[in-house]
């Protein structure tokens, strides 16, 4: 004769041992599981970097604008030279040569 307990407990175990394999399967594959987690903790700290970089890029030209404004010779030069900048009584010249026409040699 069949023991239905038994038989009963270890088609409830078979049940949880099944359903905890697919919560796993899940919670390593699924959205919002722990590959989205590692992806967005990736991408956090690549972002923090990226902050870091031009939060010390800001600071190094607050530290040469201020140059600039305290009339500083080599950050005008700087100025003039990198960003195009001029002063009030400069003026700045693009020289743009002409495309040569090959029709005329």
């Amino acid at each position: 004769m069949a023991d239905w307990s038994r038989i009963t407990r270890i088609t409830l175990l078979s049940l949880l041992g099944a359903g905890v394999i697919v919560y796993a399967v899940w919670f390593y594959y699924g959205e919002g599981g722990l590959r989205d987690h590692n992806r967005l903790r990736a991408t956090f700290a690549e972002q923090k970097l990226e902050i870091a970089r031009l939060e010390l890029q800001k600071q190094e030209l607050s530290s040469y604008l201020e140059a600039v404004r305290r009339g500083d010779r080599a950050a005008l030069e700087l100025a003039a030279r990198r960003y195009g900048l001029v002063a009030q009584n400069e003026y700045l010249w693009k020289i743009v040569p002409l495309p040569t026409d090959s029709t005329n040699e």
